[in-house]
């Protein structure tokens, strides 16, 4: 994922920029939105990929204002670019605004092989909900994943989400990429969508929490009724992760942990008829657990019993055989 972290450069037109709307050379007609993004600048704080994408915009408005001399005396248009970073900031985001350009194809066009899937059921606080509107209609609420939670084992391995793993991939995929809300991840049972204001996604500090409201068809008549009577109660998610956004890890009870900080792309959220863990699709992860239990093998030298101790002999001959049982047991289970 593109670092979307100014510069030192960046951050000291900022401050510049700053110093001169405290001095006055800002001019009337200079919005407060941009001081405040000023100083998220030049504090050095990550930007919003649509901060940077209005960054690059303005900086393509307001090129033509450039001309020699507009900073002795600083002029409005001399102090506004620097609030904006400058030169360096207008380089900065065109650079990062094509990365991010490049990350978006390559996840748009991911194949469908890499889409998991994850199935959750929750206790009675945070299962799915129903909630009559106003205006009469239905709406389903409920959480897509929850952070921080281990799941149960997913045939070799347990997972966790962590805080955070949605929130770049919600803003990149904001007015770009659809997410579908479906029954039973079946595209033929729609029940909302983003792009039509139906399907809400949102990340708290509990997890990705998701409301669509329902429509006024039988399927969605049907959900309503089972969500409110307790019959439908978890959530499934489809989303893509590669190398970068995770790691592994070993566990306490004997099974490698993998732990997801960022997923690359998100598809649908489902209300499920049967949230159990072992109807997830894990290929996907159980390649990348291969790869990582053949690295812990790798990265272990080969033990010269001249420099070394038996104990510690015993010890690298332990792990060693350890790693290859764990990946011979997860290939088993991929077959």
């Amino acid at each position: 994922m593109a670092d979307l972290t100014p510069t030192a450069a960046m951050a000291g037109n900022a401050r510049r920029g700053l110093a001169l709307h405290e001095d006055g050379y800002s001019g009337d007609g200079l919005k407060p939105e941009t001081v405040r993004r000023a100083n998220i600048i030049a504090e050095r704080q990550e930007l919003t990929e649509d901060h940077v994408r209005e960054m690059r915009a303005w900086f393509a408005r307001h090129e033509s204002d450039k001309r020699p001399g507009w900073d002795d005396p600083p002029t409005p248009g001399y102090t506004a670019w620097l609030l904006w970073s400058g030169d360096e900031g207008q380089a900065w985001s065109e650079r990062k605004v094509a990365e991010m350009d490049r990350e978006s194809e390559r996840s748009d066009g991911m194949d469908a092989s890499n889409i998991e899937r994850r199935d959750w059921q929750f206790d009675a606080d945070d299962c799915l909900a129903v909630e009559t509107r106003g205006d009469g209609r239905q709406v389903v609420t409920g959480y897509a994943v929850k952070y921080n939670t281990l799941s149960v084992d997913l045939g070799g391995f347990r997972e966790t989400i962590l805080p955070g793993a949605f929130d770049k991939v919600l803003n990149r995929q904001r007015g770009k990429q659809d997410v579908v809300a479906l029954f039973n991840h079946d595209a033929n049972q729609l029940l909302g969508r983003t792009s039509s204001g139906t399907l809400e996604l949102a990340s708290d500090d509990k997890g990705l929490r998701y409301t669509v409201a329902l429509p006024n068809t039988e399927l969605g008549r049907m959900i309503a009724e089972h969500v409110a009577r307790r019959d439908l109660v978890g959530s499934s998610f489809a989303f893509t992760v590669d190398q970068r956004g995770e790691s592994w890890a070993p566990g306490d009870d004997g099974k490698p942990r993998r732990s997801i900080r960022e997923v690359t792309g998100l598809y649908d959220v489902s209300v499920v008829t049967h949230p159990a863990y072992p109807s997830s699709t894990t290929s996907v992860a159980r390649r990348s657990l291969e790869q990582w239990l053949a690295s812990q093998v790798e990265e272990q030298p080969a033990p010269s019993a001249e420099v070394l101790a038996d104990s510690q002999l015993a010890m690298t001959a332990f792990l060693r055989l350890r790693a290859a049982k764990l990946r011979s047991h997860t290939r088993g289970l991929s077959r």
